[in-house]
């Protein structure tokens, strides 16, 4: 019955702090993280890792990659390409270089200031979503700017990560390491195109409004996950690499949105809490009292991060056209750093590349960007103006008032006073 312990806490923690800090509107990760740390091995003590709930936490991190990359869609964008890139640009480099720079400047190695710079390169865009769709700015040109460029960066930094692991990791040459991607990489491409066939020699006799009792179509989605799972790892890649990778490649062909619900339950009500407690439960907030040093590493982290992040987000902005308050607004929404930035600073600490130090930090950084980055958000999206593409003449509907035809002219959202920064009111209301 032992064994069932550590595994009843971890579910008692996702269960007991993500409703205390849902009342208090603090992301549901931050609850999690903050709640492994309290029961944790450094905290009370009332539950120590053992193989098990390792493998969980594990399984944990590949469906947390596998639903990031589920969600990640890059459609839609027509005409705003060069946004995107600019503005991918700017947050993903400008804040690697920064990353690497700290971390050399905090006396690190070079491949430690390297694996600073991978986790500086990601964001965590899904935290904001729900902003997005408040303000109405997901669907706009700036909304979809954002989003697509947190996606870009995430996915270059997965592979980043991935190269940097397995060169660093690796006995055999640098260049016979790189040769496993473009084979990699085929076998994606390959059962991207074979998947549909399969899909329907699996799932064949299964009518279009056939209740599936025995789930054979979740089965055989999460066989096909773990089964590039276990490809990857066979030819000396990263699991959460496969994972991510596996769910952008499902996207495309899942159109039904009860097995999305379904692997969404699986994922977020069972494994993926296990891999956040963890993160708690292996972070030592200890440190921070044992000296000076651990405190400098961690404000000099999120001290840089924040203002690499705000900088990359606003010129990257800037330059793509967007107005002041909007690449304020962009600076912002790519500062949060959870998902991706958890998953690298745990398997570099796993790999003895990161110390204890700044994997605390690295948490510390992960809670407050996740807490600060909202507000502001929240802030600039009440005031901003949403812009919309202008319909031509023809496309503009008539109406008729008083008989005489009109078109109806293209009013923003919030209409803003240029002069005073201050939302207008209709005189009509």
């Amino acid at each position: 019955m032992q064994a069932f312990f550590p595994f009843f806490i971890i579910l008692l923690v996702a269960v007991v702090f993500s409703q205390i800090f849902l009342r208090m509107r603090i992301p549901w990760v931050v609850s999690l993280i903050v709640g492994g740390m309290v029961v944790g091995p450094n905290g009370f003590g009332w539950f120590a890792p053992d193989s098990t709930i390792d493998f969980l936490a594990t399984i944990g991190l590949v469906f947390l990659m596998f639903m990031a990359g589920l969600e990640s869609k890059l459609s839609d964008v027509r005409g705003i390409k060069g946004k995107i890139a600019l503005v991918a640009s700017f947050v993903g480099l400008l804040p690697t270089v920064i990353g690497i720079a700290v971390a050399l400047s905090l006396g690190y190695p070079l491949a430690t200031a390297v694996l600073v710079g991978i986790i500086f390169m990601s964001s965590a865009i899904a935290l904001l979503v729900p902003t997005l769709q408040e303000h109405r700015i997901i669907d706009s040109t700036l909304g979809k700017t954002v989003v697509a460029s947190a996606i870009i960066i995430d996915a270059i930094s997965l592979l980043l990560l991935s190269v940097f692991l397995q060169v660093a990791t690796t006995e055999s040459g640098t260049l016979d390491s790189l040769l496993i991607y473009p084979f990699a990489f085929l076998v994606l491409g390959l059962f991207a195109w074979v998947l549909p066939k399969m899909r329907w020699v699996a799932l064949s006799g299964i009518e279009k409004d056939q209740e599936d009792l025995f789930e054979r179509e979740l089965r055989f989605t999460v066989m096909i996950l773990i089964g590039l799972v276990v490809f990857f790892e066979f030819v000396g890649l990263h699991a959460i690499i496969a994972g991510f990778f596996a769910g952008m490649i499902l996207s495309k062909s899942m159109a039904n949105s009860l097995l999305k619900a379904k692997l969404h339950a699986i994922s977020y009500g069972f494994f993926v809490p296990v891999f956040f407690v963890m993160v708690g439960a292996s972070t030592d907030v200890g440190v921070f009292f044992e000296g000076i040093d651990a405190l400098l590493i961690m404000f000099a982290v999120i001290g840089s991060l924040v203002a690499s992040k705000f900088v990359g987000g606003y010129l990257g902005g800037r330059l793509a056209g967007f107005t002041h308050q909007q690449s304020e607004f962009i600076g912002f929404a790519v500062m949060p750093q959870l998902s991706t930035a958890l998953a690298v600073a745990f398997l570099g600490y796993g790999a003895g590349i990161l110390d204890q130090a700044l994997l605390s930090a690295i948490v510390g950084l992960a809670i407050v960007t996740s807490i600060i980055s909202p507000i502001f958000v929240n802030m600039l999206g009440r005031k901003i103006v949403i812009q919309k593409p202008e319909p031509s003449a023809e496309e503009l509907p008539k109406t008729i008032i008083g008989g005489i035809k009109k078109s109806p002219t293209t009013v923003t959202d919030r209409p803003i006073n240029e002069a005073s920064g201050n939302e207008e009111t209709d005189s009509r209301e």
